[in-house]
């Protein structure tokens, strides 16, 4: 039988609580290192993306932070800065060589500002570099980007690879309560996926296979508190479905894939994989007014959805919209009346027969982007006026470094 709804219960993943940004501390960094004070200018610049943290003077004390799993240890050595991570420590015996192999593929890049490093058997992620050359803006990307990447990757290897944790934080676990809705939401999203993949075949429709696979992960990263393994394989398959430029064929069997193995996850190993991390930096994009633009404005995903749901394709498009709340909630951090309007709009939606879904979804995203959204800009321009469309199903945009935030 034909699925007939999609349900929305409340989160049980937390909302980020993040305090404001002082953008005088941005501006301040900006202008030391320009005098060239540059220990001022990196201190400066902690203070702006840790407004919450003491930080202590690096050239005398290591300070450390907590960002997910990942403890981050920086400090200032002559006239250099040195940021890191421990990911793993390895043993000769157990996966090493396909640990060290995973590293070298998928961990180090070129042209990235940190690096995994293997020294006596211990992986850590570091950026090191001289600090007449720690720009600002140079280290809020890094920051941001190497805390992310070890809390990404420190419990996959130890479940993949077998390896040891050294300097790794503990992840305060669900509540009986907790972990039975957690339990509950896990089993009937896999259900719906795979109810929506019999349909998307039927259909063979290679946009609906697109909205299909953002809605296959970014309902478990909205809903579900996800860390560790069970978090690293479900973007590792998501990688592979919502690549566009691989065939549909292929992104429809990766999709199936990931429906079998994640129905077969036990419970003792899903309850091992959620839980209330904590983060010192914001884990989340910041949600800005041109995005609410650029998303529910005219242009782009919103003029096809329009005609989806203009021609009586209520499944069509009431599943792109559904995806576009989601994403905007999974993935940026916004004013508390901004995301209740937008978790509103899940709310109205949440069991609700496809054809009233796409009505009240339309109709709410339009009032929200009144309310909201960027009216000195045309719809689907960006922060940077550029007039680029984020797509829904696009990955999440680069960590953000030195930007404006909105307020509301």
């Amino acid at each position: 039988m034909p699925i007939a709804a999609l349900g929305f219960p409340q989160p049980i993943r937390r909302r980020v609580d993040v305090a404001p940004r002082d953008f005088g501390s941005r501006d301040r960094a900006i202008a030391a290192f320009e005098a060239g004070r540059h220990i001022d200018a990196v201190h400066e610049t902690f203070r702006y993306l840790l407004p919450r943290s003491s930080v202590p003077d690096l050239t005398q004390a290591e300070y450390c932070f907590v960002q997910g799993s990942a403890r981050i240890r920086a400090r200032i050595l002559a006239d250099r800065l040195d940021v890191s991570a421990v990911l793993a420590v390895l043993a000769p015996d157990r996966g090493a060589t396909a640990a060290s192999r995973y590293l070298l593929t998928r961990v180090s890049a070129t042209g990235q500002l940190h690096q995994p490093r293997l020294r006596d058997g211990v992986i850590t992620l570091e950026y090191s570099d001289a600090l007449s050359r720690s720009h600002p803006q140079k280290l809020a990307e890094v920051l941001q980007r190497l805390p992310t990447e070890a809390d990404s990757n420190d419990g996959w290897m130890v479940e993949r690879f077998g390896v040891g944790m050294l300097d790794r934080e503990p992840v305060p676990e669900l509540d009986d309560g907790e972990f039975a809705r957690a339990e509950s939401i896990w089993s009937k999203h896999w259900d719906a996926v795979s109810e929506l993949l019999s349909e998307s075949r039927r259909r063979r429709s290679t946009a609906f296979l697109d909205s299909l696979g953002s809605y296959a992960v970014t309902h478990m990263q909205y809903a579900l508190p996800l860390f560790g393994a069970l978090r690293a394989d479900l973007n590792e398959h998501a990688d592979e479905f919502n690549n566009r430029e691989e065939r549909a064929d292929r992104r429809d069997r990766a999709l199936a894939k990931c429906i079998k193995e994640m129905r077969e996850v036990p419970g003792p190993s899903l309850r091992r994989c959620l839980g209330h991390s904590t983060y010192a930096i914001n884990p989340l994009h910041e949600g800005t007014a041109s995005l609410l633009s650029s998303v529910f404005g005219t242009g782009g995903g919103m003029q096809t959805t329009g005609e989806l749901r203009a021609s009586g394709r209520s499944l069509e498009s009431a599943l792109n919209l559904v995806v576009d709340y989601l994403y905007l909630l999974a993935y940026f951090s916004w004013p508390r009346e901004i995301e209740a309007m937008l978790r509103g709009g899940l709310d109205l939606a949440s069991d609700k027969p496809f054809r009233e879904v796409a009505d009240l979804l339309w109709n709410h995203a339009n009032r929200l982007l009144r309310a909201f959204g960027n009216h000195g800009e045309q719809d689907g321009d960006t922060e940077d006026g550029r007039g680029e469309h984020r797509d829904r199903h696009d990955s999440p945009p680069p960590m953000p470094g030195l930007e404006p935030e909105l307020t509301a």
